[in-house]
């Protein structure tokens, strides 16, 4: 199921995507290192900033009313953004301070917002997994634990699980949901070594793509076979670069883009004959 690099769409004026967020009607949002908020147009793939922010973000998720929600990294906090643009901090971390880096957030069902701290990026094991009530607040460690640099996030369909990206531990790690939304055990799903794995999204039939920083490729998990296949690589760089997420657009989530912190596009897939895993899309009030 190799794609051919060279069908790649770059969807240009973006500075150094670093994620992609999808909304309730396909629509996609990107950010940029110079503290940019994008809209993406998939009908003419084409970028429009419509909101800034005091620090650089990472990760973001998507409301039902189309807010955007972004780990503002630089800021330590959580940022809920309108369709308009305007900025509020919608989570900060426990007590009101700031967190290490906050990186990617996901809902659950009922509005509750799991987030990524990657910690410092000493290479020290100092990273949580945190959770936010529905309507924000403080985001407080949802597993007991300290886990190795965890980078984006995604909730499989039946929220039995949430999947995360060890990006230093070369790893892909769950954790369980237990039935009162507590923390169950950890589990390595993945090990891949010289790999530097950053984005994860799953598809309609269970499956991981897993974005990998370094090597610049992309590469499809499948969880009840345990066989890792290679989607899209690209050595060159100069088709694939750099994709540090991926996550499925569209009205029907047949699209896949991947963004490029190490380029100014996000890379578009079509035709891939998959489709992506619906996302929550809670109505927050």
């Amino acid at each position: 199921m190799t794609y051919d690099k060279h069908r790649i769409v770059h969807i240009r004026g973006v500075d150094h995507p670093e994620s992609i967020g999808v909304g309730p009607r396909g629509e996609a949002y990107t950010t940029g290192t110079g503290c940019q908020v994008y809209r993406l147009d998939l009908e003419s793939n084409a970028a429009e900033q419509f909101a800034s922010t005091a620090e650089r973000c990472l990760g973001q998720v998507v409301d039902a009313d189309g807010n955007l929600y972004t780990a503002h990294c630089g800021g330590g906090n959580v940022l809920k953004i309108t369709p308009d643009g305007a900025v509020s901090e919608y989570a900060s971390g426990p007590g009101g301070a700031k967190m290490a880096c906050p990186n990617y957030p996901a809902f659950d069902r009922h509005g509750a917002m799991y987030l990524s701290d990657s910690g410092d990026w000493s290479g020290t094991v100092n990273g949580f997994i945190r959770k936010i009530p529905p309507g924000g607040g403080e985001a407080e460690p949802w597993y007991p634990e300290n886990v190795d640099t965890p980078n984006a996030i995604a909730l499989d369909e039946a929220e039995e699980h949430l999947y995360f990206v060890e990006t230093f531990g070369s790893s892909i790690a769950r954790i369980r949901v237990e039935a009162d939304g507590s923390a169950g055990g950890f589990e390595r799903v993945l090990h891949m070594p010289r790999h530097i794995p950053d984005g994860i999204a799953l598809d309609t039939e269970g499956r991981l793509w897993i974005a990998c920083h370094r090597p610049d490729a992309i590469y499809v998990f499948d969880l009840r076979t345990k066989r890792l296949e290679l989607f899209c690589e690209d050595w060159t760089g100069e088709e694939l670069r750099g994709p540090t997420d991926v996550s499925f657009a569209g009205l029907n989530r047949d699209i896949m883009l991947a963004a490029s912190l190490d380029n100014l596009v996000v890379h578009r897939f079509d035709d891939t004959g998959v489709t992506g895993l619906a996302l929550n899309h809670p109505r927050l009030g």
